[in-house]
């Protein structure tokens, strides 16, 4: 009776052979998710009392509860793929929308053109 070896997947089927563009990708859409939550816990805490205890912390917690029901990876209730990536594009500008409307116009412009770009960079890599 000889010893057992684990059998080790294949970098591809471990979902390690992404590319560059890819890698980059992913990095940025998981700093504008938390960009997002952070843009709606400015916006939230910038209302006066009591709304600001209200909007800052239960409109972050709405969203994030919803990103992880419908656009999460692993969520058994995802979204398909072009709705995941619409979903995302239209939170992060709502998050850029509501830096705007709390007088942070330069964050909430650069937000907007680095999630418009996100957007478009993820879709050309994922068409390859």
């Amino acid at each position: 009776m000889g010893r057992r070896r684990a059998e080790v997947p294949a970098a591809g089927a471990a979902g390690l052979n992404m590319s560059a563009a890819a890698m980059a990708a992913a990095a940025v859409g998981f700093l504008l998710e938390i960009g997002m939550v952070a843009a709606f816990l400015f916006w939230g805490f910038r209302h006066g009392s009591p709304w600001n205890l209200i909007l800052g912390l239960g409109v972050p917690a709405v969203v994030v509860v919803l990103w992880g029901i419908f656009l999460a990876p692993k969520s058994s209730r995802r979204l398909p793929g072009k709705m995941v990536a619409a979903a995302s594009l239209a939170a992060f500008i709502l998050a850029a929308a509501a830096l705007l409307a709390a007088g942070a116009a330069v964050v909430g412009a650069i937000m907007l053109a680095v999630a418009v770009a996100w957007f478009a960079v993820s879709w050309v890599v994922e068409r390859k």
